[in-house]
């Protein structure tokens, strides 16, 4: 059998193993979703993300290639794309500028105002040290008070994991602000 009659063969065998597109997604969807909920958290999200991520392979299915890689594999990379998407959309950013006014100034003594400014100072440089990741689990728990599963709704991850960064963050921090007193 030469090169050409074994690509051709190749060929048909791969056109002959593709599924037709519905079944596919009977197969998958539910999957599909049940993975994008223990991702986002939320099930609305999860479905519109699911819907968005069926449409696109629905429109692009004539280029999949069953020879390159099974349909599940396909299927995984065109939703992860879409949920990285979704994360992107979401990202929370944090103004670090605002956190100087977050902590209340607790004195009308001059000299105490302007200890508790500097103070707010140092720890805004501190937090800015941090990874971007560690600085927003810092700022949603203890400036604007969500709980380790709110955060890690928002931001992707597990509460687990929040708990961990959160451990390592204020590890840093107490390094960085180990001078300043209270």
């Amino acid at each position: 059998m030469t090169v050409i009659q074994f690509d051709e063969l190749r060929k048909k065998k791969t056109i002959s193993e593709k599924m037709p597109f519905e079944q596919v997604f009977e197969q998958y969807y539910p999957k599909v979703l049940l993975y994008l909920i223990k991702k986002t958290g939320n099930q609305q999200e999860a479905e519109d993300l699911c819907s968005e991520a069926f449409l696109y392979c629905f429109d692009h299915y004539d280029s999949y290639d069953p020879g390159k890689s099974a349909v599940s594999t396909w299927l995984y990379l065109v939703v992860n794309s879409r949920l990285k998407n979704y994360y992107r959309d979401r990202k929370v950013h944090v103004d670090l500028a605002d956190l100087q006014n977050v902590l209340p100034n607790e004195s009308n003594d001059m000299d105490r105002g302007v200890y508790l400014e500097q103070m707010r100072t140092e720890l805004a440089k501190a937090i800015e040290t941090l990874p971007e990741r560690q600085q927003k689990i810092v700022v949603m728990s203890y400036f604007e008070q969500k709980s380790s599963a709110e955060i890690a709704a928002e931001l992707g991850m597990s509460p687990g994991n929040v708990r961990v960064q959160l451990t390592r963050a204020l590890d840093k921090l107490e390094v960085l602000c180990k001078n300043l007193k209270v």
